[in-house]
């Protein structure tokens, strides 16, 4: 459901609220909501797979899973038999992959808590990625380290992989500012609008579970949306280079241009110092 205004959401009975920190609204979006997506599932085993063509994986190989989340990719990587470390800021997501890890008798995933920020790998992994849209969430000087400390953990000639947002169509596809999704668990609320003097998208959250409780975040999430071309700068500046740009998750892999954007799937390597 979604309304064209911010009526709905600002109608919100706000007497009764519970204002939290993100790692009560990670673990509420990444493991909670994300259950109730229809045909998450599928979707799931699709980007896998197009995970393992594109970067070309092979089992044994490391590979690190930047902002993790739920842990769902990490997972399914290491049932295909690649060496899957999974990074996440949010404690309560990282003791959620672990148990899961655990029930399912995986021991070759280990989740951890990190700052996609300050990582502290060096020269350790072949293959990186960043899914869901998880890179951008800082100011252009800290995306730019966040980049720089990417091509640190890779080891030479390492591979990478991020999911972003096509700008042009996150644009297009946002239709209402405000709107509300009714789940099992309650009524999830949102008000979201994209600055075009920034480039940053801005969405603020709220929650209303079924015993009438209203739950805030004490933030809102911002996303800095970039170009191609801007990335390509970035990569340089970080000592990658961009391979291949696809316009989706499809099979076989469709390029990104003019004709197919559904989003930005940036494919890199780390370059070796002989290449620079």
């Amino acid at each position: 459901m979604s309304c064209t205004n911010c009526k709905g959401v600002s109608a919100v009975n706000l007497k009764n609220t519970v204002t939290h920190g993100w790692d009560w609204w990670a673990y509420q979006f990444r493991v909670v909501h994300r259950r109730g997506i229809e045909g998450i599932d599928f979707w799931d085993d699709r980007l896998i797979s197009f995970i393992l063509r594109v970067l070309d994986l092979k089992p044994g190989e490391r590979l690190l899973d930047l902002a993790c989340g739920s842990g769902v990719h990490a997972r399914r990587l290491a049932r295909r038999g690649i060496e899957v470390v999974g990074l996440d800021i949010a404690p309560s997501l990282v003791r959620y992959c672990t148990e899961q890890a655990a029930a399912e008798g995986l021991d070759n995933v280990t989740f951890v808590e990190g700052d996609m920020r300050a990582l502290p790998f060096h020269e350790t992994f072949d293959a990186l990625v960043v899914l869901s849209t998880s890179f951008g969430f800082f100011d252009d000087e800290t995306n730019q380290r966040v980049l720089e400390g990417i091509a640190r953990a890779l080891k030479p000639d390492g591979r990478l992989l991020l999911q972003l947002s096509d700008p042009h169509t996150f644009v297009e596809r946002q239709k209402a500012r405000c709107y509300w999704q009714e789940r099992p668990e309650g009524i999830y609320w949102t008000e979201a609008w994209f600055d075009p003097v920034t480039c940053v998208s801005h969405g603020v959250f709220r929650f209303t579970d079924n015993e009438g409780v209203t739950h805030l975040w004490d933030d809102h999430e911002r996303v800095r949306l970039y170009t191609l071309p801007e990335l390509r700068l970035m990569f340089d500046r970080a000592g990658l280079e961009i391979s291949d740009v696809y316009g989706d998750i499809l099979l076989p892999p469709v390029p990104y241009g003019p004709d197919w954007h559904q989003e930005m799937i940036v494919v890199g390597r780390r370059v070796q110092e002989d290449d620079r």
